[in-house]
Formats: structure tokens, C-alpha cells, sequence
């Protein structure tokens, strides 16, 4: 990858990569503001992206008092309205057009990765497709997905993200008990970011969540879209030619198969009696399947439309799955994504680009200054507290009296 940045970064410049008139703009458009006396789009967007970097638990009442302090008033030249209640936070969450959040993160999504190539493997751009749950034990989401026994159900959210190795590039939040089954959030995840960039470099990156055979031929009759897939190693096939050659090289464990098939589906009927019945019949499209055996563990076989590639390329595109997995981990330890901020659906849908937001700074900042992400997080907020005190000492002359600050009796 490469980027404009030769040398460490701080956070100055990276917010300076937001110009401050695109989010005006937006908020425009979008009609976020209509209605707003005091918490416009613009003021809720640095609140969240402050709060989730400088708290270790994001909490209405946390953001609240963040309003109120002087310090965010003094970063952000706020005048107006002294303090907030944190239910004037939930019912702004509640009613906020999601749009202008979704529009910045995307608007915010395309500055930084024209920033960055994201070519990895055989000049292929790589986009990792999983879900990750969050679950609420104290039931009170208004909307979710139901989980547990009947004496202690509660609800979860489920995100479904596309990853390119560098930002979450795609995301979606499901709420309906339907939505559960991978094999139908994921297939909409990729066919969704697919046909709003109809990029022909990509290839999808799925793991074994995903294995309807119906939603798979969904995907390849997509033109131009490109995926590789996992399968239970026992999965009933018909081998329809047999691709693998005596000079094929692979260096990831034993190649044991590479060929052309077609999957059994699951049909399911009601007979005359009314019972349901399972069968299993032949799709008609045809799916290339790699089986191979990495040293010390289990085989894999994986499934995709990408022909041209070879059997090693293939099997270490699938290896870059794994990164969604660490970036999940990321998002929920250190940005408080396993944590409801609201228990509205629109609430949740605006914290989740908000963190996808900042974990975009966050990544970069990471990357740039060759540090961890915990150590990251925390250097980000601290700079982000010397800038407030800059501003105070540069507005005030070294004068506290001239700012809303006062100093200590």
C-alpha cells in the first residue's frame, strides 16, 4: 500500500482530511438540521467521533457531558445552549436522519482510500464479507434479532461488513430473525457493494456461513463479480471436469483437488399430507473446488468462480479472510462497538458509521505510526485533548478568563 503520508502522522492532519465544508454540504442535502435548535448534524457527528475516542464506555450521559464541558464548546466555537440532557442525546438518536451519517462515512471512506492502494494479491483488490452479533442481555432493543432459550431470550443486532484490508468498505445491520442465516445477509452484502462500484478487480471473500448453492449461482450471474467461498469438507458434489495438472505448484500443504462441479441443493416440499419433506437435487451452474490439506490440519475445500487464478493464488486469497476476523476484534475492544449507545434501530445504524468512521482515522493513524491499536486509540485521544488546549491558550492569550474556562480558586 502507499499513501501521501511519508512520515509519522498526528491527528491534526488526519482530521484534516475531512474538510469541514463537506460535512456542511451533507447536512444540507440530507436535511439533517430541520428542526435541530441545538444538536445539528455536524455538532452530533464530532460528539460521537470524540466520545468513541475518548471513553472507554460511549453512554448517553458520557456524551452529554461531553457537550457540556468546556473544552468540546471551545474546540468546536459552540456558543449557544450550556448544557444537555442525555435523553435530548436518545431522542435525537432516535429521529436523526441516518443518511447524513451514511453519506460521511462514505463521502470519508472515499478520500481515504484513494489515499491507499488496495491491490494485494495478483493485482486483485480483496474484500472480506463476515457478520459480527452484538447482543443486549437486559432486552430492552426495540428491535433484534431473537436469541437464547425460552426463559432468557434477548436480542442481538447483526452488522454484516465488507473489509478491504485497510477500512470497512460496505455495511448493513440486520434486525429480522430471517436475517440470522449468513446465507442471506452475506450474498446481499457482496451483490450490494458489487453493484455500487461494479469494480471487476474485486474478489469476495466469504467463509462457510455462506453455503447455499442457490445463492452462489445468485453471485455468479452477477457479471464481472468474483468470489471465493468455503464448503464443508463432506459437501455432496458432481465433478464435471477435473482442472488438476501434474505441474501445478503448491507450496500451502497437499493439493488433493482441483475441479469443475456442480452442488446439490435443498429443495423443501409439503406433501399431501401437509409434512415437510427434504430433498436434494443438481443445480445447474458449474463452480470451480479446491480441496487441499495445509500441513498439521484439516482439509479445506474451497469454492469459486475465478478460473483463471491458480490453485495456490486461490487458497491465499481465502488465507486473507482471517483480517475481518481481527478487525472485528478491534472495533468491539477498543472503538466500544460491543456496547448499544441507543436500543433504536436508527440510533444503532448512526453509531455504527460513526465507528467505522473513526476506526478509519484510527487505522490509519495505527499504520502510519507503526503502533498497535490500543496504544493508537490512546495517543489519538490524548492528542485530541493537547489540541483543545491549544486552541484555549492561542483564543485566550494565556488569559483563562477570556474563554469558558476559569481557573481553579
Amino acid at each position: 500500500m502507499s499513501t501521501i503520508f511519508n512520515q509519522k502522522i498526528d491527528l491534526i492532519q488526519l482530521l484534516r482530511q475531512i474538510p469541514d465544508e463537506h460535512i456542511l454540504k451533507i447536512a444540507t442535502k440530507s436535511k439533517v438540521d430541520h428542526y435541530a435548535k441545538v444538536l445539528n448534524g455536524r455538532l452530533m457527528f464530532y460528539l460521537l467521533l470524540s466520545g468513541i475516542l475518548r471513553t472507554d464506555k460511549l453512554s448517553q450521559r458520557g456524551l452529554a457531558d461531553s457537550f457540556s464541558s468546556p473544552l468540546f464548546r471551545t474546540l468546536f466555537n459552540f456558543k449557544g445552549k450550556a448544557t444537555i440532557s442525555h435523553s435530548s442525546i436518545s431522542d435525537r438518536l432516535s429521529t436523526m436522519n441516518t443518511g447524513f451519517f451514511r453519506e460521511c462515512y462514505e463521502t470519508i471512506y472515499h478520500i481515504f482510500s484513494s489515499l491507499y492502494s488496495t491491490r494485494e494479491i495478483e493485482n486483485l483488490c480483496l474484500q472480506r464479507v463476515d457478520s459480527t452479533l452484538v447482543s443486549e442481555a437486559c432486552n430492552c432493543l426495540q428491535q433484534g434479532i431473537s436469541c437464547g432459550n425460552l426463559y432468557g431470550k434477548k436480542k442481538m443486532m447483526k452488522y454484516t461488513i465488507n473489509f478491504d484490508g485497510m477500512f470497512a468498505s460496505f455495511a448493513t445491520i440486520h434486525s429480522g430473525d430471517r436475517e440470522s442465516n449468513e446465507s442471506v445477509v452475506l450474498p446481499q452484502n457482496v451483490m450490494g457493494h458489487f453493484q455500487k462500484v461494479k469494480d471487476h478487480s474485486s474478489v469476495y471473500i466469504l467463509d462457510r456461513g455462506q453455503n447455499s448453492a442457490e445463492a452462489f449461482k445468485a453471485m455468479k450471474s452477477d457479471e464481472g463479480l468474483l468470489f471465493v467461498g468455503r464448503l464443508t469438507e463432506k459437501r455432496k458434489l458432481l465433478v464435471v471436469e477435473d482442472l488438476k495438472k501434474e505441474s501445478d505448484v503448491f507450496t500451502d500443504g497437499d493439493l488433493l483437488e482441483d475441479k469443475l462441479v456442480k452442488l446439490y441443493k435443498r429443495d423443501e416440499k409439503l406433501n399431501k399430507e401437509g409434512r415437510k419433506t427434504v430433498t436434494s437435487t443438481l443445480a445447474d451452474e458449474t463452480f470451480r473446488v479446491i480441496r487441499f490439506k495445509p500441513q498439521g490440519k484439516r482439509e479445506i475445500l474451497l469454492i469459486t468462480n475465478c478460473l483463471e487464478p491458480t490453485a495456490q493464488t486461490i487458497a491465499r486469497i481465502y488465507r486473507r479472510r482471517w483480517d475481518i476476523e481481527v478487525f472485528f476484534r478491534f472495533i468491539k475492544q477498543e472503538l466500544n462497538f460491543r456496547h448499544f449507545l441507543s436500543m433504536n434501530e436508527n440510533g444503532i445504524q448512526i453509531v455504527m458509521y460513526m465507528t467505522l468512521i473513526t476506526a478509519m482515522l484510527v487505522m490509519i493513524y495505527k499504520r502510519e505510526n507503526n503502533i498497535g491499536y490500543t496504544t493508537a486509540v490512546r495517543r489519538m485521544g490524548i492528542e485530541l485533548e493537547n489540541l483543545i488546549m491549544a486552541i484555549i491558550v492561542i483564543e485566550s492569550g494565556g488569559d483563562l478568563n477570556k474563554t469558558q474556562l476559569r481557573p481553579p480558586v
